[in-house]
């Protein structure tokens, strides 16, 4: 799932891209900052939930610790997800000495032991594509990029809200799929990205998987 998820934000296979201009930067999705702890969140919305003066309606309807925490708000769902070092990236790089800043906690050099938000998904009933995008343009300015498909309707926008004067780069990615419903644009789900920790994963992954190969090829010729 997250490397689909990686994968999505450059690649649509047959759709065609427009640039427009990019506004300001994400830094995280509602009350919750990229980087934040899966416990942090989790207490948050616990909180929220059993707050009797709270006027909304918050349930906790599943859980992986570290992973993924899915939300009920308001009759809407959100996805939040979790990344932290997979443990045989961690037992190398530990013995490599080549331990990495942990770009939640400024200042310190940490593996990210604990779960952070890298990324959040929200799903909702299906509403004219036009309608959000509407909503989408004044709040952060217009897409990145827009994709249709080949049947016309299907396809997604990008926008790129990332400071890139700074160093590591600051912000975030926000996806709006479109899907065909009565031979109309209609999207039912948003997916929103960290900059930051989408580079961090992606450079992990790589490693990850480097590792394994060269794991399973010394112990098939011991």
């Amino acid at each position: 799932m997250k490397k689909y998820l990686l994968f999505l934000l450059f690649c649509f296979p047959g759709l065609l891209f427009a640039q427009t201009e990019i506004s300001n930067s994400l830094d995280g999705f509602a009350e919750a900052s990229w980087g934040m702890t899966f416990e942090s969140i989790r207490e948050k919305f616990l909180s929220m939930a059993t707050n009797p003066e709270s006027k909304e309606k918050i349930e906790l309807l599943n859980e992986k610790k570290d992973e993924s925490l899915l939300i009920k708000r308001n009759g809407i769902f959100y996805l939040y997800r979790f990344y932290k070092t997979p443990e045989l990236l961690k037992e190398v790089r530990t013995k490599q000495g080549a331990q990495e800043a942990d770009p939640s906690i400024d200042g310190k050099t940490e593996f990210r032991e604990n779960g952070i938000l890298f990324s959040v998904g929200v799903t909702f009933n299906l509403v004219p594509t036009e309608k959000i995008k509407e909503k989408m343009e004044k709040k952060y300015g217009k897409p990145r990029k827009e994709a249709i498909g080949d049947d016309k309707v299907s396809g997604a926008a990008i926008w790129e809200l990332v400071e890139r004067r700074e160093n590591p780069p600051r912000g975030g990615f926000a996806v709006v799929w479109r899907e065909g419903y009565k031979k109309a644009a209609y999207t039912r789900r948003i997916d929103y990205f960290s900059a930051n920790l989408k580079e961090v994963i992606a450079k992990d992954y790589v490693d990850f998987f480097s590792v394994q190969e060269t794991k399973t090829l010394r112990d098939l010729i011991p």
